[in-house]
């Protein structure tokens, strides 16, 4: 493009562009949290704070306002007492980047040499692994009970002296599972290990459940915990907190140098400069909705969530997978892949999980407020959509050998299905591989979209 177009014009094509991301309300499940209409007072505060760069919260103190209050309300609502501190992050993912970095370099503090390891379950979000990748830790992933939670004397068995971080999710993403957290605790407290809760998920939602487990700093040996403010709080995406029990833990979050000739830098997160957009509206929906409002909008989620459960569970044509203690919902069928995408066919933006372990293939439920208004809906659509019986999707891939295939191959082969309709032979093919073979598909693909 050489030359510049009209402001009137772009605009008009920015409309365009973002047909192709419209869902019906309710109707997306997982990257979107339909909830109260907040779109017009959040997308003021983006516009007012888009300039502004946190690289540097001295000259704009917006980005300490902000911040200090979002964490004095995250560790109201999660039993924190006025020594907790925490930052804010563009997502869960960096939050625990950051609590695995915290947790790593306070173990090296102590003198640890060597590489160091984390233990985790193997419900704990791939986040984790991420941050594995990324730090050079070692994974110690550890099994689950039937009911999809955390063993306290499997991860007693994974510990060692080289052990930075021990995880519990509350909830676990895939089940909707709270991990044993203060049991997970007494471990923790008996051989000295950092313990991180994951509760991106929960952390906007359990507070306001009276049937949640203990989870957050009520439990004396909880280190740190992450939690989205983009998810059940209700705001635009790229808000999320990471919060750890007092100062001199959050401290080895930091990082801080002068060994350059430019000005010294110290970032409390990954990112050095950053916008202040996402978290002006974040405190913009808490300032609305505040503590109140999160709870009328739990109440809404979890009724929703119990509607669908009982609608499950007095079936014979789906099944629930594990029984949640927040609204994340687990549900399979005889032929989950095309279930999946015969609900896709009436508007329902569901994704199939693959099969791990004792987890089945199954379809992903987030429950939000939005879908107390749709419940008949969905669970008719859900129930309408059932196969009877299971059908042979991959015939269309017999003798095809997946993980030989190079990204280009790969590329070529997806481009060659409509990934509407031919969606659940993907889902079934990606099920058929193990994990490293399903990881090697999915990165070949995402690297074959980008140029």
């Amino acid at each position: 493009m050489s030359h510049g177009r009209p402001i009137e014009d772009v605009i008009s094509e920015l409309g365009e562009i973002a047909e192709g991301d419209k869902w019906e309300y309710g109707k997306q499940f997982s990257y979107v949290f339909d909830g109260p209409d907040l779109s017009e007072m959040t997308a003021e505060a983006m516009r007012l704070f888009a300039s502004s760069n946190g690289l540097d919260p001295t000259a704009f103190p917006s980005f300490l306002r902000f911040e200090n209050d979002l964490v004095e309300f995250a560790r109201s609502i999660l039993n924190g007492d006025a020594d907790v501190r925490g930052s804010a992050t563009s997502g869960g993912t960096e939050s625990i980047l950051l609590a695995s970095k915290a947790a790593r370099d306070a173990l090296r503090s102590k003198g640890v040499a060597g590489r160091l390891n984390m233990v985790l379950p193997v419900t704990a979000h791939a986040a984790f692994h991420k941050a594995a990748s990324y730090l050079d830790l070692e994974m110690r992933i550890t099994e689950v009970d039937d009911g999809f939670r955390a063993i306290p004397e499997a991860i007693e068995g994974a510990i060692d002296e080289q052990t930075a971080l021990v995880v519990a999710s509350a909830p676990s993403y895939t089940h909707g599972v709270v991990d044993p957290v203060a049991a997970i605790g007494e471990v923790t407290a008996r051989t000295g290990r950092w313990l991180h809760v994951d509760a991106c998920v929960g952390g906007m939602v359990l507070p306001f459940l009276d049937h949640s487990p203990a989870f957050d700093f009520s439990v004396a040996a909880v280190d740190s915990i992450s939690m989205d403010l983009h998810k059940y709080g209700y705001t635009p995406k790229g808000a999320s907190l990471v919060l750890h029990r007092d100062a001199e833990r959050r401290s080895h979050q930091y990082f801080a140098t002068a060994g350059w000739m430019g000005y010294p830098v110290a970032n409390a997160t990954v990112q050095s400069t950053k916008s202040a957009t996402a978290l002006a509206a974040a405190w913009a929906s808490v300032q609305h909705l505040g503590a109140d409002g999160y709870r009328r909008l739990t109440q809404d989620s979890w009724e929703a969530t119990e509607g669908f459960i009982d609608a499950v569970r007095s079936s014979d044509v789906v099944d629930l997978v594990a029984e949640p203690d927040a609204p994340l919902c687990a549900v399979t069928s005889v032929d989950v892949f095309t279930h999946g995408q015969a609900m896709r066919s009436r508007g329902w933006r569901v994704g199939v999980t693959p099969s791990l372990g004792h987890s089945p293939a199954h379809m992903h439920f987030t429950m939000t407020a939005a879908h107390l208004g749709l419940l008949d809906e969905l669970v008719g659509d859900l129930l309408e959509t059932a196969p009877t019986e299971a059908s042979d999707v991959m015939a269309g891939l017999a003798g095809i050998d997946l993980v030989s295939l190079d990204p280009a191959m790969i590329g070529g082969l997806l481009d060659s299905l409509d990934l509407d309709s031919d969606r659940a032979v993907v889902d079934a093919a990606i099920d058929s591989l193990p994990p490293e073979g399903r990881a090697a598909v999915i990165s070949a693909y995402i690297q074959h979209l980008y140029r």
